[in-house]
């Protein structure tokens, strides 16, 4: 987004913890949380708010896809599973390439403003979107997608960085517990649960789908079923603790209204009308 319409850190960052929370327990793909994020914006920067928003999901899935691959090929050439899983998991991992570029691309051509406007009035109130709204979407993704090539590479790299962090949690996870492995066990337990949101995304939080998977998952590695199931369980505490933070981020959420604070100020402006 441009530097003028971006939203504070700390907006950002409060803005992203209720958009994941949201998403862990909405069922509608991991994307009915995304608009919460627009809380934090000045009201004429909402539009292009949003066209950011696709198109980060969209830099999202690829960098899901490029980790997937990863995984299948540990998977294949470093552990015991069956070659058919493997095989499973780098299509799996092209679909997710595939997919979000093929709908991006879909996007561009018949537009989404339209839509995205009647979402956002739906869950914020008509007050987030106003005329207008939803030409100015499709202009602003047509202009990022144009763009310079540099803020979108570095999209995919931080979101590889940022999925990365859940192969350490694996793998500080399987310490925890104290059960022999290999980080090549746990390069695959990590890639497991990006390979069921392809196809199980619609469940929230992908409940028992995470830990049936895993438990298969590591009984095909040699480890304990149960060792699966409790690394899920692990990382379910994770998103309880985020969700614990969602009423208070919600309390302050403070969007800069249009022509006052700008960016980066001190924040502290009028709460949004009821």
């Amino acid at each position: 987004m441009p530097a003028d319409a971006r939203p504070t850190p700390r907006g950002l960052l409060a803005g992203r913890f209720v958009a994941s929370s949201a998403n862990a327990f909405l069922p509608f793909f991991g994307l009915a949380g995304e608009p919460a994020r627009l809380l934090w914006l000045r009201r004429n920067a909402r539009a292009e708010g949003l066209a950011a928003i696709v198109l980060d999901r969209v830099l999202y899935n690829t960098s899901n896809g490029l980790l997937l691959f990863g995984g299948a090929v540990v998977a294949f050439g470093a552990t015991q599973l069956p070659g058919k899983i493997a095989a499973f998991a780098a299509a799996a991992a092209f679909a997710m390439l595939f997919v979000p570029l093929l709908g991006l691309f879909l996007v561009i051509r018949f537009g989404i403003g339209q839509r995205a406007q009647a979402v956002v009035r739906r869950m914020l109130g008509a007050e987030y979107s106003e005329h207008g709204f939803g030409e100015k979407i499709d202009a602003r993704l047509l202009a990022l997608v144009r763009g310079p090539r540099r803020p979108l590479v570095l999209g995919v790299v931080m979101h590889v960085l940022g999925r990365a962090t859940i192969a350490v949690e694996v793998y500080l996870g399987l310490v925890f517990l104290g059960t022999p492995f290999t980080l090549a066990d746990a390069a695959v337990l990590a890639a497991v649960p990006i390979g069921l949101s392809l196809v199980f995304s619609s469940i929230p939080s992908q409940i028992g789908v995470q830990e049936g998977g895993q438990a298969f998952a590591a009984a095909a590695l040699g480890l304990p079923p149960i060792i699966g199931v409790t690394l899920v369980l692990l990382q379910r505490f994770r998103q309880l603790a985020y969700a614990a933070l969602v009423p208070l981020l919600l309390r302050e959420a403070r969007p800069v209204e249009d022509g006052l604070d700008a960016p980066g100020a001190s924040g502290h402006v009028a709460h949004p009308e009821p």
